[in-house]
């Protein structure tokens, strides 16, 4: 009873997590801070996800996804938009990665594709994070995305212990921590921290290279 409660909990959250940072692109038409390569990743898991939730018969699994599958292409499309990317045939690789968890889930295991999908799923998140620690601009990423992100992989972790589902375990307890990751940093900016490029170490640390790169120059040949 709890863990189909705590399901459609989870349902409702995967429904409005996409809508703010859809909202904030299509009204803004800002991509600033946006991770083109966390987006082509999570174009990939969505439809795994999706196919996932079939599997398993499991409505508050497949509508949620499909959302995010949808919103995922809109975002994209304003990274397009904006030039991030000229050929559609960058997202080949996220389409590439959905089918083939797809077939993981279907022909080894549950958990086998819990355990595959959690690296590009993590490595998509954690590029995001980057993104925002190097970025001169982050007016493209909404904070409230992030906040339900972070929720609503508590919440499946929950469901997942509660129904000893390991694959949805194994994903949603890495993709809490790297989601808070991405969360601090957006706080972070928001407080008024700049990129990393600006920071007085690694301005100290650019100054150093190149004073080290001058007085190689000036350095004479031997002959």
């Amino acid at each position: 009873m709890i863990a189909d409660v705590l399901g459609w909990i989870g349902a409702c959250l995967g429904l409005a997590i996409s809508l703010p940072q859809v909202i904030l692109v299509v009204r803004t038409g800002s991509t600033h801070g946006l991770s083109l390569v966390t987006w082509v990743i999570t174009l990939g898991t969505g439809l795994a996800w999706t196919g996932h939730g079939i599997k398993l018969a499991e409505q508050p699994q497949i509508w949620p996804n499909i959302v995010t599958w949808i919103a995922t292409c809109t975002i994209l499309y304003y990274l397009h938009r904006n030039g991030r990317f000229r050929s559609w045939k960058v997202v080949l690789p996220g389409l590439a990665l959905g089918i083939g968890l797809i077939c993981i889930d279907n022909f080894i295991s549950a958990t086998a594709f819990g355990a595959c999908v959690i690296f590009p799923q993590a490595f998509g998140i954690l590029k995001q994070g980057i993104a925002l620690m190097r970025a001169p601009l982050v007016t493209g990423v909404s904070p409230m995305a992030w906040v339900l992100q972070v929720t609503n992989q508590g919440v499946w972790l929950t469901w997942a212990l509660l129904s000893r589902e390991p694959g949805i375990g194994i994903s949603a307890a890495v993709s809490l921590v790297c989601g808070a990751f991405v969360l601090t940093w957006r706080i972070l900016r928001m407080k008024g921290l700049g990129p990393i490029s600006e920071w007085p170490s690694t301005k100290a640390r650019e100054a150093r290279k190149a004073q080290k790169a001058q007085k190689a120059q000036k350095v004479p040949l031997t002959s």
